[in-house]
């Protein structure tokens, strides 16, 4: 595998998809990732982007986040893209649902039986979603259909919650669900952190449905954090305050919730961006830089330890992380950098959720969605 990234923050869309496509046209790449923030959301982003890269062939896919990774750094504005060549060793294949309100979870059913019926089974795959799709319904069929692994996240639009946007190919599109399948030999690891510092002590969900919690450990959500932490939950502790939460059936399957600090419709019963399932153990954790700090080194450590040569790295991080981190966020590209290449071909966004399985000793977990939780691929050479 050969890789390239490229990334601008030219205000002309045109003008940057030029830059973009112009940068990694040598590479004729079969595969592009393009990532950017709303303001760059237009068509002629993307024909700007094949203008330059003149070769109409390459699959581009991708969507809008809050602000952009690249090898550089994180920046809250402009395009970066992440090339994939494979000298014809991965076939790639580019599906898209759209019209996410209706019965999402036969749409997904179906597509996720054909990637794995039609084709043989995929080695790996990209999906992103419209952050307005209900992600615990998302999560179900991925997690109970899917046997390969899968990485993605939910699109954003620089955290103002109102619109985003995916690219699929010359298109910009919304309310819909994109998902790139690779078959064949693509060499990967799927790495995933989202380490924070407990508190209290664990309890087990008895009432849930969809993205609420209604009781925990006999008495309602919110008495429950409010005993675990001492205090009630204030609108101050978003994203500072998740849940992890453990299926007692599958312990290596640990996911973050982040609280949704709002009414509940229920009085007692608290609200998360994501589904949660009464028999699981709940953990309220608090978020930790210096955690989170440490966690993202050894991860690159632990990636350099394997003794092989990236090629390039995708990366999807929750919103909330970049947040809380702050100028700190830098860590999530140099850390990857310093154990790496300064020049290692990198790209990526922050999300609204992250979706990919845990790695174990026997291999990875089902796939899962995340808050506050950082993904990166890396595609090795």
């Amino acid at each position: 595998m050969r890789a390239a990234s490229a990334s601008t923050r030219i205000t002309d869309p045109y003008r940057a998809g030029v830059v973009l496509g112009e940068s990694l046209a040598e590479l004729q790449p079969e595969v592009v990732f393009l990532f950017s923030s709303i303001h760059e959301a237009v068509p002629e982003l993307l024909s700007g982007f094949y203008d330059g890269l003149e070769h109409d062939s390459t699959i581009v896919v991708g969507n809008t986040g809050d602000g952009c990774f690249e090898t550089g750094g994180v920046s809250d504005f402009g395009a970066a893209a992440l090339a994939l060549a494979s000298q014809g060793k991965v076939r790639w294949r580019l599906e898209r649902i759209d019209g996410l309100q209706d019965t999402i979870e036969g749409k997904l059913e179906r597509l996720i039986e054909r990637l794995q019926e039609e084709d043989g089974e995929p080695c790996w795959a990209y999906l992103a979603s419209d952050f307005r799709v209900d992600v615990s319904r998302v999560e179900a069929i991925l997690r109970n259909r899917s046997r390969f692994p899968i990485a993605g996240g939910l699109a954003m639009d620089d955290r103002r919650g109102m619109n985003c946007f995916l690219y699929v190919n010359r298109e910009i599109v919304n309310d819909a669900l994109i998902v790139l399948a690779a078959y064949g030999d693509l060499d990967f690891s799927i790495v995933l952190g989202n380490s924070q510092r407990p508190v209290g002590r664990p309890g087990h969900i008895d009432d849930a449905a969809l993205n609420q919690i209604h009781r925990i450990d006999g008495i309602g959500a919110s008495d429950f954090f409010e005993r675990e932490t001492g205090k009630p939950v204030l609108q101050t502790d978003r994203g500072i305050l998740s849940v992890r939460l453990v299926d007692p059936g599958h312990p290596g399957e640990e996911r973050l919730r982040s609280i949704m600090v709002k009414e509940p419709v229920n009085a007692g019963s608290m609200s998360f961006f994501g589904g949660v399932t009464a028999g699981d153990s709940i953990q309220v954790c608090q978020a930790s830089q210096e955690i989170m700090i440490a966690e993202l080194q050894t991860l690159a450590e632990t990636l350099r330890d394997t003794q092989r040569i990236p090629a390039g790295v995708l990366v999807i991080s929750c919103t909330g992380r970049k947040a809380f981190l702050g100028a700190l966020i830098e860590n999530e590209v140099s850390a990857l950098r310093n154990v790496f290449s300064p020049e290692l071909p990198l790209a990526g966004f922050a999300s609204r959720g992250e979706i990919a399985p845990r790695r174990t000793d026997s291999g990875y977990t089902h796939n899962l969605f995340h808050n506050m939780t950082y993904v990166a691929v890396v595609f090795w050479q």
